[in-house]
């Protein structure tokens, strides 16, 4: 289980990779506006390097969890389960973070159109630190959670 100060560490880390835009990013992003075609290359940088920006920063990240009251551990997650829009690039995105900043773990059904984008994210977290592994799933039906 990841506490509070590892989860905004690696939150922080994932700005840090958004804003880098090194080429392994670039492919992505290439792959998830071939992929949909209304997310244009312009849309896409848009949304991330908001994400980057106003998410994923040190100062939002401790406001919301001071806000919240999130505790450094959490005991007994919940399952929450997450239903993502495809309309806008990662616009389920501070759905998924409100759930892994919290502590809980998320059971995404992702958008078919766009999975690409945030499946990567989430899979560079993993890398970065295995136990994140423990706090998402993907899944096409959403059953058993907690909460929705």
């Amino acid at each position: 289980m990841l506490n509070l100060q590892h989860r905004i560490d690696l939150l922080l880390q994932l700005g840090k990779y958004i804003q880098d835009d090194g080429a392994e990013w670039q492919a992505v992003k290439h792959r998830a506006s071939a992929f949909n075609g209304w997310f244009t290359p312009h849309f896409i940088e848009v949304s991330t390097q908001n994400i980057a920006n106003r998410y994923l920063n040190r100062n939002a990240l401790v406001q919301i969890a001071q806000k919240y009251q999130l505790p450094e551990n959490l005991p007994t997650p919940a399952t929450i389960g997450i239903v993502m829009a495809g309309n806008i690039p990662l616009v389920g995105f501070h759905d998924w973070l409100c759930v892994f900043l919290s502590g809980h773990t998320a059971t995404i059904k992702p958008s078919s159109k766009d999975n690409i984008l945030l499946e990567h994210l989430l899979q560079k977290l993993t890398e970065w630190s295995p136990a994140v592994i423990d706090h998402f799933s993907f899944s096409e039906m959403l059953k058993g959670c907690d909460a929705y």
